[in-house]
């Protein structure tokens, strides 16, 4: 199932791109915005990096979830309604939000 969101980041009201999580293929994708002028994430700062973007994005989306073996993990998965540990699952509680950074995702429906 093909989920599809807009990348956004607290400081511009401008959405940086349309991000694309085919979760079950592991397919990531991003179409970035021309008219966006501000704070990207990693994945679009490395561009010659030796991972791919499809590689990029994934760890940047698995990078914005709690550690599994986190100390409280079991009320954070409670809190997020889920039924297990699920990366992907905590990413789309907090739309993709970070406690480092302002990037944050809005679901396009």
């Amino acid at each position: 199932m093909l989920d599809k969101y807009m990348l956004k980041h607290d400081d511009n009201p401008t959405p940086i791109g349309e991000l694309h999580i085919d979760i079950d293929n592991s397919s990531y994708d991003f179409i970035r915005n021309t008219n966006y002028d501000g704070p990207v994430p990693f994945f679009l700062t490395y561009i010659d990096s030796v991972l791919s973007l499809n590689e990029r994005i994934k760890l940047w989306v698995s990078e914005r979830c709690p550690e599994e073996d986190y100390e409280f993990i079991d009320a954070l998965i409670q809190k997020a309604g889920l039924k297990s540990y699920d990366s992907y699952g905590f990413f789309k509680f907090n739309q993709g939000r970070f406690i480092t950074d302002s990037f944050y995702v809005e679901p396009i429906t």
